[in-house]
């Protein structure tokens, strides 16, 4: 049978995967949405209650310290075009956007009271609210929030985004800006082109922090390794950085004038309840486990391996819902000497594996779902059933093989598959792995499984050195998927892209141009449902991101759709 194939595999796995199948053997699945979402419109504000009239807590009465352990925390750069890999988790302390978010993902105001949308789809203009406050007490204006747009995406000669920028969503945005301009308390940004999805993009529901700063943040670079923003990152965010030890730890305190309160007119109080956060690198599980049961930790990603043991020190795991997924597709895959230029190579990668064995051996009922297609989760834009992946079908596999020219695996060559060890997706490495062996035996293809450095694979993967490889990598997941398709899908430019079949560059295109919320699911979902067949980005599910919490936490509700320690503000100490 299909265990005792690739029982030689999964016991090179370690002992601890074992003690991951007998938990989840006995695990109780996630709520989660039963039936796609309401159609989705072109973000804009959703509306507040006024202010609560009970005056917010003072600051003293901020106290203790949360310790948080992560494996990963990308490459420790604090100013966006610079940065790379898994940044987020302290990004999004440090800095604040123009658009907030709710438990659900919708958008809400931020440090843009309001924002709009010109009737050609161009261009969006956001309104700065009065009264939010950077780190060294100045006020946070629309000169801080154009100087930050030019900075990111303008392209006059002292900032050349496309030029120095290595992070791939500052470059996708920078050329698809026409434009950023200011006048009074407003800041507006045309576009290129329209992209329906841009709002969601710019908020905290968005899968990169783009933060406002202080007009001059980065004193500009002399060289592009060595910015004085780095040296000094000031921001709007609810903590303040006051210690990095580079590999090692972030050391931040409680921003007691954190703009996301009723003072500003806001419905709650945002503010940490904490007066001081400890953010450390620590690679191995086992350690951050032990870390926790001892109370040396208080948050830190897990795995159902290490339940027992979390629960044993009067800790428990926190499921963080549709927290990230598989995001596994084919570098260059638009050159036709590699193999999977052929769709039916492409599906033949995805029928032959058993997503339900790699779901119950390594992650769990509790912690991987079977669903979606790619970034396209069930509480996204786009989702259908009829998107979910395709199920497990060796014979259609090698069927599909035969056709496009390569039975048994003859003439394909090796297929190297790129992977990192992830911030929050347990046994992420260990799925490919499994994954590989799927492939060898299923398809009798060779597969080498390289593990490497998260922000160096994501470097190198936007030139063509990666041609041919396979990347398997854990995404974020988010509410409005507009912009993550079309970025690594509609695109014809992009050096990594996928394709280069224009009709579905132009379906994407129009899709992103779609501003009618019934109309723009209607294209969404019709879109997924081509991108399913086409097989582009392979499909296996998402996670519930186990987060770890320790004895000393008594209330914790992290945001669905987000692949960080996230609404850190609903924490609460003993």
């Amino acid at each position: 049978d299909s265990f005792s194939v690739y029982a030689w595999r999964t016991l090179g796995l370690g002992l601890g995967l074992l003690f991951v199948i007998a938990c989840g053997a006995s695990a109780t699945a996630t709520p989660r949405p039963t039936s796609a979402p309401a159609a989705t419109s072109v973000p804009v504000p959703t509306a507040v209650p006024a202010a609560t009239a009970v005056p917010p807590a003072p600051a003293s009465a901020a106290v203790g310290k949360l310790t948080l352990m992560l494996p990963q925390l990308g490459n420790e750069r604090w100013d966006n075009p610079l940065q790379n890999g898994a940044v987020l988790s302290y990004n999004r302390l440090q800095g604040a956007e123009l658009a907030a978010r709710d438990e659900d993902s919708k958008l809400i105001p931020g440090l843009a009271s309001e924002w709009g949308l010109s009737a050609d789809g161009l261009t969006w203009t956001w309104t700065l609210r009065k009264g939010a406050k950077f780190h060294d007490g100045k006020e946070v204006t629309a000169e801080d929030a154009f100087w930050t747009f030019q900075h990111y995406f303008g392209h006059d000669e002292t900032r050349g985004a496309l030029d120095i920028a290595i992070a791939g969503g500052i470059q996708r945005w920078a050329k698809n800006t026409e434009k950023v301009t200011m006048a009074g308390d407003t800041m507006s940004w045309t576009m290129v082109s329209v992209n329906s999805g841009l709002a969601a993009e710019m908020s905290e529901a968005g899968p990169t922090a783009y933060k406002i700063m202080p007009k001059g943040g980065d004193k500009y670079w002399e060289e592009q390794d060595s910015a004085d923003y780095d040296k000094n990152p000031i921001g709007a965010g609810p903590m303040v950085l006051t210690k990095q030890v580079i590999a090692d730890r972030m050391e931040f305190e409680r921003f007691d004038d954190y703009y996301y309160q009723p003072a500003n007119g806001l419905p709650e109080d945002r503010r940490m309840k904490f007066a001081e956060l400890d953010l450390l690198l620590v690679p191995e599980e086992s350690t951050r486990v032990a870390a926790l049961q001892a109370g040396e930790a208080d948050i830190v990603p897990a795995s159902l391996e290490g339940r027992d043991q979390i629960e044993a020190g009067g800790g428990r795991l926190v499921f963080g819902r549709e927290g990230n997924y598989l995001m596994v597709y084919t570098v260059g895959a638009w050159k036709p000497e590699f193999p999977v230029t052929d769709k039916r190579v492409r599906q033949a990668l995805a029928y032959s594996i058993d997503k339900e064995l790699m779901r119950d051996n390594l992650f769990g009922a509790e912690v991987f779902e079977i669903k979606g297609w790619s970034i396209v989760t069930p509480s996204s834009l786009g989702y259908t059933p009829a998107a979910d992946p395709f199920p497990y079908d060796p014979d259609k596999a090698r069927a599909l093989m035969a056709e496009a020219g390569y039975p048994n695996g003859d003439n394909f060559g090796t297929l190297i598959v790129d992977t990192w060890v992830s911030a929050s997706f347990p046994f992420m490495t260990e799925s490919a792995q499994l994954a590989a062996s799927f492939w060898e035996k299923e398809l009798g293809i060779d597969v080498d499984v390289r593990i490497g450095d998260e922000a160096d694979i994501k470097k190198r993967v936007l030139t063509e050195e990666l041609y041919g490889h396979l990347l398997w990598r854990d995404n974020e997941t988010r509410m409005d998927t507009a912009g993550g398709i079309n970025y690594w899908l509609g695109d014809p430019k992009l050096d990594s892209r996928l394709h280069e079949d224009q009709s579905l560059f132009d379906q994407i295109q129009a899709a992103a141009s779609t501003i009618d919320p019934a109309a723009r699911s209607k294209a969404y979902n019709e879109l997924v449902l081509r991108l399913k067949d086409e097989s582009y980005q392979l499909s296996f599910g998402y996670v519930n991101i186990p987060w770890g919490v320790g004895p000393n936490v008594a209330e914790w509700t992290p945001f669905s759709l987000a692949l960080y320690p996230s609404a850190l503000h609903t924490v609460v100490l003993k």
